[in-house]
């Protein structure tokens, strides 16, 4: 024996199951493209920390004493050690 309202019951629980897979499957993709973007962002801040470690070298070998001795000479200036007095 069949109940009266037992299609449209059957219908309200089927559309709500197609609702609920709707809302996994977009739950689901957002997920994904989020780790998408986290592994990109992750990828760009490995290289920019590969960067920053470059220059801090690049930096640290341009201010070692001698270099920057003979670039001062280069440039005209005279070290304080053997610095002239006004005449």
């Amino acid at each position: 024996m069949h109940r009266q309202g037992s299609l449209g019951t059957t219908l309200r629980f089927g559309l709500l199951y197609l609702l609920a897979l709707l809302l996994v499957f977009a739950v689901g993709h957002r997920n994904q493209m989020e780790k998408a973007h986290l592994a990109k962002m992750e990828e760009e801040l490995a290289r920019l920390k590969a960067r920053e470690e470059t220059l801090l070298k690049e930096r640290w070998q341009a201010t070692e004493p001698h270099r920057v001795l003979s670039w001062a000479k280069e440039k005209g200036f005279v070290p304080m050690s053997q610095g002239r007095w006004a005449e």
